[in-house]
């Protein structure tokens, strides 16, 4: 075997070898990405931002709601929003609490809790906790958009017994 052909021989090994290699762990930075957009998506819903709020979530998001539908869509999200929007005395935020990504950077969750404060029919102050999970989805530009959110009150339905 010559020295020219063994050499590329070497190197196609070698190129073979690497191929094979598992991709790079892009969990961690991936993880604060999620982080960051999760924080910023709480941010245009407390300032009533409706458009922002809607940046980031995925045309085919969907919402899980407590004691009520599960909504699919922009258009049924931007209603469910716009309905929050309309409650009077509406203050809301959440806060990611944990965080968590694939090894391939592409798909994740974020957990956390939310706080919702609005004045009832009767005017009567409200406030609900609770907690929430989110799946995000890496987009083709590395942005995040949320796909899939769950969230509940820590408080008993009406009428319940506290647990």
């Amino acid at each position: 075997m010559t020295g020219t052909l063994r050499g590329a021989l070497v190197l196609g090994m070698m190129a073979a070898l690497n191929a094979c290699r598992p991709a790079a762990d892009e969990s961690a930075s991936a993880a604060e990405a999620v982080r960051a957009a999760d924080v910023a998506w709480a941010q245009a819903f407390a300032r009533k931002d409706l458009e922002g709020y809607l940046s980031f979530v995925e045309s085919t998001a969907s919402i899980q709601q407590p004691n009520g539908p599960t909504v699919t869509g922009t258009a049924a999200i931007r209603a469910l929003i716009e309905g929050f929007y309309a409650l009077p005395n509406l203050t809301g935020t959440w806060q990611p609490i944990g965080v968590v990504v694939a090894r391939s950077g592409e798909l994740g969750y974020s957990t956390g809790t939310y706080e919702l404060s609005y004045n009832d029919p009767s005017g009567k102050p409200v406030t609900e906790r609770g907690k929430y999970v989110e799946i995000w989805r890496r987009q083709g530009d590395r942005g995040w958009k949320m796909v899939v959110e769950s969230f509940n009150s820590d408080q008993p339905p009406a009428g319940a017994a506290p647990n």
